[in-house]
């Protein structure tokens, strides 16, 4: 019997329990399905057919939403590179605190700007946004890994109604681990340090943006050119 052949996205039916699903992945024979509900399953193709039009219409909403889904991944993976979309990522960060925190987002944006004065403001490089996920969103310092010859998270901000950083243990200069006080952040390679806007006068905050120039500093050595 001749091998059917499905394309990715393609709206199936299982001829043998006759369920309904999305072809996400083709391998030879082996199909993997995403079906209305439920996990992903892999089948043989002598099992699926063509969904019908009805089924095909059922199925619609689902198809859009793995479209959507792989759009977002391959953004995701732009953004990492490109230093115009960084800069875009960022700012919508920022506007979304600000729709609920409009305050608290005037604090981190100048903030910010402080640390990327002290770690060098090259999106891409020193610093990124993490992909769209609702998982820890926000901006995060890069610094450069002699040993992995890779640029590597330093320092995370989980920016909102306050701010909490989180920053690897190794980069911490002698002396500063104060200003991090919660010890085994970051599955314990880090330490972490939650604040309240209103209590992060410019006073406070110079010893956090002086910690960070120092960890940019000691790194120079080692940075690649750009």
């Amino acid at each position: 019997m001749e091998q059917r052949i499905f394309e990715i996205y393609a709206p199936v039916r299982n001829t043998i329990n006759k369920s309904l699903g999305v072809v996400v992945k083709v391998a030879g024979e082996n199909v993997t399905v995403q079906p209305l509900a439920g996990d992903r399953m892999t089948f043989k193709a002598q099992y699926l057919a063509p969904a019908s039009p009805e089924e095909t219409a059922a199925l619609q909403d689902l198809v859009t939403r793995l479209k959507l889904e792989e759009e977002n991944r391959e953004r995701a993976k732009t953004v990492k590179t490109d230093p115009a979309l960084i800069r875009e990522e960022f700012e919508k960060f920022v506007k979304h605190i600000a729709a609920r925190y409009p305050k608290s987002a005037e604090a981190f944006r100048e903030f910010w700007g402080e640390l990327l004065a002290a770690a060098g403001d090259l999106p891409g490089q020193t610093w990124e946004m993490r992909p769209n996920t609702s998982k820890n969103p926000g901006p995060v310092l890069k610094l450069f890994n002699p040993g992995s010859q890779k640029w590597v998270y330093c320092l995370s901000l989980l920016a909102g109604w306050g701010l909490r950083m989180e920053i690897k243990k190794e980069f911490l200069p002698p002396g500063t681990e104060k200003l991090f006080p919660i010890d085994h952040a970051m599955f314990g390679a880090g330490r972490a340090v939650e604040l309240v806007y209103r209590d992060f006068t410019p006073e406070k905050r110079k010893p956090y943006a002086d910690c960070v120039r120092e960890i940019y500093s000691k790194a120079a050595e080692t940075k690649p050119a750009p």
